[in-house]
C-alpha cells in the first residue's frame, strides 16, 4: 500500500539519504555509500526512529590495546622471556643476567618458577638459575604479539583471553569500549524505502534566490513542513542579574552626563591607599582585609615625593613621622579593594593633561566606574570577598555637601528609592564625609546605600588640583540584591545561587518597586 504524500514529502534530506542507502543497516556501510559522515547518518537514523520508520540499535564493543609498558615489552620481550633466553644455554648466576632490570627481576623469577621453567639454587655467591627441560622447550616468541594493534574482544581465542587477563593485572593491556550503531527499518520504514526507490522523489527543501532564478522549482516538489508542531524551549543563555543591575546603574550615569572610567584590577598600594592619604598603618592595609600579590609596581618618582611629603608633613597635620613613609610598602601589588584607586588614576591623568596644556587647573567634569573589587573579609548576607562598586565624582568650583546630597537623591530617585537619610561618618580621604541610608517600606528597616564626601586637600594638592571634588562609592552588588528582591547577595552570585532561579527569573527593571511583584526569597519563577 503506497504511503501518504504527507509522510513522503516531509522527509528530511538526511532521512531520505539513509533510506536510500540503508543496505544491511551498518552505519559504516551507509556512510560509504552515501558520502555522509557518521554523525549525519546517525542524525538521520534517529529522525526516522522518531517517525516510527526505523530503530537505532546500539551495541558496545570491547577492544584491547597495549599500554606504553606493553608496547615496550612487545619490542624488547617480556622480562621472563629475556631471563629465560639468557639461561637457556646453561646455568647462570642471577647477578650476571644483564637484560632484566632490578624492578623486573622479581616478577620474572616468580613467573618462571611458578611455571616450572627454571630451577633456582642458592649458593655462596648468589642464586644460580638454570632452565628446566620445559624451559628449554619454550619457543622464544612474544605471547601477546596479537595485540600489536587494537583488537576486538570478539576476535580473541580462549587462550588469548586468558593471556589478556594476566597482562591486565600487570598493566600491559588496557580495554576500551566503542559504541557501535546499526539501523533496522520497521515495516513502515521498508515500505518508505521501497517507495522512495521507485518514485525517485526530488524535493526542494529551501527556497533560495538561485532556485527562483534558474526556475528549477517548476520541475520539482517542495518539501512539506508541519508549522503547527510544538517545540520545547531550549536552555538558552541570558545575562546574569548582577550584569543586568550593573547595566542599569551604567545607563543612569550616562543619562546624567557622566563619562565612564576604567582601570586595572591588579593595583598597587600607592594608588589604592597612599595617594588617598590613607596611613600606612591603617587597619585596611592588613593582610586580613587585603589580597596582596607577589612583586612590586613601578611608581612615578615625582608624584611619589609629593605624596611622601603629604604623609610626613601634611597641610595642617600629618599622620606619619618624618622618614617613616615607605615607598616599598606603597609599591606592593594587590587586588584593588575599591574603585577609588581608578578615580585617582583618572584625576592624575587629567591633572597632567591640564599641566601640559598650560592650564592652571583641571576642567569641570563628571566621571563614573562600575568596577570589580576584592576584600579579604568574612562572607555574609551583605559582604562578599569579591564585589562590584559604583564609583563616581564631580569636579567643580565651590561644590558642597548640598550638591552631593542633591546628586544622591536624584540618582536613587531613578531607582525608585526616595526615603533617604544622611548621617556624618569618617573617611581618611574625604572631609566632610557622609553616608546615605534608605528606608525599605517592605522590610521596615533602614539600609546603607552610599559612602561619600568631599576629597581632602591632602589628596588633591599632590596632584596639583585646586577645584572641589565631591565623590561617592556605592555597593553595586547590594543594589543588584535590592532590584532582584533578594535579602542576601549570596542568593544572586556565587556557588550558593539557585541556578533554576537564574534561568527563570524575570528581567530587571530600574525600580525596586518592581520586586514587590515577586517573593523576596530564592526560587522566583519567571
Amino acid at each position: 500500500m503506497p504511503l501518504s504524500n504527507e509522510l513522503m514529502y516531509s522527509l528530511h534530506p538526511l532521512e531520505r539519504t539513509v533510506l536510500s542507502n540503508i543496505g544491511d543497516g551498518a552505519i559504516k556501510g551507509i556512510c560509504a555509500s552515501s558520502g555522509l559522515g557518521e554523525a549525519e547518518v546517525l542524525t538521520g537514523a534517529h529522525m526516522l526512529q522518531q517517525r516510527g520508520l526505523a530503530k537505532v540499535i546500539q551495541a558496545d564493543e570491547l577492544y584491547f590495546t597495549l599500554t606504553d609498558l606493553g608496547k615496550k615489552y612487545l619490542k624488547e620481550g617480556l622480562p621472563e622471556q629475556r631471563m629465560l633466553d639468557e639461561i637457556r644455554g646453561g646455568a647462570k648466576r642471577l647477578a650476571d643476567i644483564k637484560t632484566v632490570s632490578k624492578e623486573e627481576v622479581s616478577p620474572a623469577l616468580g613467573y618462571l618458577k611458578r611455571n616450572n621453567l627454571i630451577t633456582i639454587k642458592k649458593e655462596v655467591d648468589g642464586l644460580l638459575l638454570a632452565a628446566t627441560p620445559a624451559g628449554n622447550a619454550v619457543i622464544g616468541t612474544n605471547p601477546f604479539s596479537f595485540l600489536s594493534d587494537e583488537v576486538p574482544a570478539v576476535q580473541l581465542t580462549a587462550e588469548q583471553r586468558s593471556a589478556i587477563a594476566l597482562f591486565k593485572e600487570r598493566g600491559l593491556v588496557k580495554e576500551s569500549v566503542r559504541k557501535r550503531y546499526r539501523v533496522e527499518l520497521t515495516s513502515e520504514g521498508k515500505a518508505a524505502a521501497a517507495e522512495l526507490a521507485v518514485s525517485k522523489i526530488e524535493l526542494i527543501d529551501e527556497l533560495t534566490e538561485d532556485v527562483l532564478k534558474d526556475k528549477s522549482w517548476k520541475n520539482k516538489a517542495f518539501r512539506h513542513y508541519d508549522v503547527g508542531i510544538t517545540t520545547p524551549i531550549g536552555e538558552v543563555g541570558r545575562r546574569h542579574p548582577m550584569v543586568e543591575s550593573n547595566n542599569i546603574l551604567r545607563d543612569i550615569f550616562l543619562e546624567m552626563g557622566f563619562q565612564e572610567m576604567s582601570g586595572p584590577i591588579v593595583e598597587c598600594a600607592f594608588w589604592d591607599m597612599d595617594v588617598m592619604w590613607i596611613p600606612q598603618d591603617h587597619p585596611a592595609r592588613e593582610e586580613q582585609a587585603t589580597f596582596y600579590l607577589d612583586g612590586h609596581s613601578k611608581l612615578d618618582k615625582r608624584l611619589v615625593e609629593k605624596v611622601r611629603a603629604m604623609h610626613e608633613h601634611g597641610i595642617k597635620r600629618t599622620h606619619t613621622y618624618k622618614g617613616e613613609w615607605s615607598e616599598d610598602i606603597a609599591s606592593r601589588r594587590l587586588l584593588r579593594t575599591h574603585s577609588t584607586a581608578t578615580t585617582f588614576r583618572v584625576l592624575y591623568r587629567l591633572s597632567e593633561e591640564a599641566r601640559k596644556s598650560g592650564k592652571s587647573d583641571i576642567d569641570n567634569g563628571k566621571y563614573f566606574y562600575v568596577a570589580h573589587n576584592f576584600r579579604n573579609e568574612k562572607v555574609d548576607a551583605t559582604h562578599l570577598a569579591e564585589f562590584f562598586q559604583a564609583e563616581g565624582f564631580i569636579i567643580g568650583n565651590g561644590l558642597s555637601l548640598a550638591d552631593l546630597m542633591g546628586f544622591v537623591k536624584e540618582f536613587y530617585g531613578k531607582l525608585g528609592i526616595h526615603k533617604i537619610m544622611f548621617k556624618p561618618t569618617y573617611n581618611p580621604y574625604t572631609e566632610p564625609s557622609m553616608e546615605a541610608h534608605y528606608y525599605d517600606e517592605k522590610m521596615d528597616k533602614w539600609y546603607a546605600l552610599i559612602n561619600s564626601g568631599i576629597f581632602r586637600p591632602e589628596t588633591l594638592e599632590p596632584l596639583g588640583i585646586k577645584k572641589t571634588i565631591i565623590a561617592w562609592g556605592m555597593g553595586a552588588s547590594r543594589m543588584a540584591a535590592l532590584l532582584t528582591g533578594k535579602m542576601s547577595m549570596r542568593e544572586i552570585t556565587g556557588a550558593t545561587c539557585d541556578f533554576e532561579w537564574l534561568k527563570r527569573r524575570p528581567n530587571l527593571i530600574r525600580s525596586i518597586a518592581s520586586r514587590e511583584k515577586e517573593p523576596a526569597h530564592a526560587g522566583v519563577k519567571g
